[in-house]
């Protein structure tokens, strides 16, 4: 028995019940733990895989209209405050307002390519008080460099976690988002991600978004299995490897490789502010009509927390989805990720078929 992961589903128990009976009686809710700003879709590379590929936008955010948004997170006791794209780092002003939100109190996170890290652009990470950064790694230098459609993005996603990691920001942390075209490479990846002496290596299958919505780089049930053991066995030997959160359930394996459940946060703990303000439930959704909750340059971002995400908080797809309905597992993962659902890869019952049925 995983007694931490046992201690833990009695935390998130306890946190989704209440919540829910908040939501019920039209009580006002807590804030999320984490809002993550999708700050541009500008980027320097073009990766195979990226889902942030779909929406053009005539504007962003302006400085001003982002730091009044900032201060109210900082107002409402929002954890974290996280940033991602695109290519954060393409934003001139992205270190001001990181600055911004850390004199808020405010936790803060980077996700970044790594691309413009140099020793000066470190150092002013370091002076910007940034908890954390994810860099993105996606194989050894031939298959990352093919993946991400420039010869040079392997060397420098390599020295800017060196650089990072002498700056003693907090947490550095290596993203790889796993495909048939790197699988074979994690093991000689691992040496690296070890020897970088980073905090956590997050390990992700692909989206069925953007870029790689018709691209065929989906695991076969037999590659998903050998991610897991992987995972396993990386952890044994002292590699803080993880499974992204967008396989939420893992089945039989959950608690072998989870210390702690993972469901899908949109609208419990966790938000996402779009590119010219509109507010959505994560990232990786795209940015249409159907997924926004409303805006901040048109109401406050307490309004649209406290008054949206009703599809989301009421779970409405353990009614609608006749699987979901049935399945014994629902209570374990409540439906999975919504954005992999839109490739019908949210149940780790169809992923891997041979758990058809269990329950963690």
């Amino acid at each position: 028995m995983n007694l931490r992961y046992e201690f833990a589903r009695l935390g998130t128990d306890y946190f989704l019940g209440r919540f829910s009976d908040q939501y019920k009686k039209n009580q006002r809710l807590p804030p999320p733990r984490y809002v993550i700003w999708d700050c541009s879709r500008r980027c320097n590379l073009h990766c195979s895989h990226c889902g942030a590929t779909k929406e053009v936008y005539e504007r962003e955010l302006t400085t001003e209209q982002i730091t009044t948004v900032v201060d109210e997170l900082a107002a409402l006791k929002v954890a974290m405050f996280a940033v991602t794209g695109g290519e954060p780092l393409l934003r001139k002003d992205l270190l001001d307002v990181l600055s911004c939100a850390a004199a808020g109190g405010l936790q803060t996170g980077l996700a970044t390519n790594g691309f413009f890290i140099d020793d000066a652009m470190a150092k002013c990470i370091k002076a910007a008080k940034v908890s954390s950064i994810q860099v993105s790694l996606d194989g050894l230098e031939r298959t990352h460099n093919a993946i991400r459609g420039n010869a040079a993005s392997f060397a420098r996603a390599v020295n800017a976690v060196k650089l990072l990691v002498e700056q003693r920001i907090p947490s550095v942390s290596i993203a790889t988002t796993v495909t048939p075209q790197n699988i074979h490479e994690l093991e000689s990846l691992r040496g690296l991600v070890r020897d970088l002496g980073v905090k956590g290596w997050r390990l992700t299958v692909v989206m069925p978004i953007g870029r790689a919505g018709d691209a065929g780089l989906s695991l076969n049930p037999g590659q998903l299995v050998s991610l897991f053991e992987f995972v396993r066995a990386s952890r044994a030997i002292g590699v803080k490897a993880y499974v992204g959160e967008n396989l939420t359930f893992l089945g039989d394996w959950e608690k072998r490789i989870r210390n702690a459940p993972l469901i899908c946060p949109v609208g419990f703990t966790a938000c996402c502010i779009g590119v010219d303000g509109h507010i959505r439930g994560c990232p990786e959704q795209p940015d249409v009509s159907e997924n926004r909750e409303g805006s901040v340059l048109n109401k406050t971002f307490s309004e649209i927390w406290q008054r949206g995400f009703g599809k989301y908080r009421q779970r409405i797809v353990l009614e609608t989805d006749e699987n979901c309905s049935a399945c014994k597992s629902k209570q374990y993962c409540y439906g999975g990720c919504w954005v992999m659902r839109q490739g019908d890869l949210h149940c780790i019952h169809h992923l891997i078929p041979a758990t058809q049925g269990e329950v963690c």
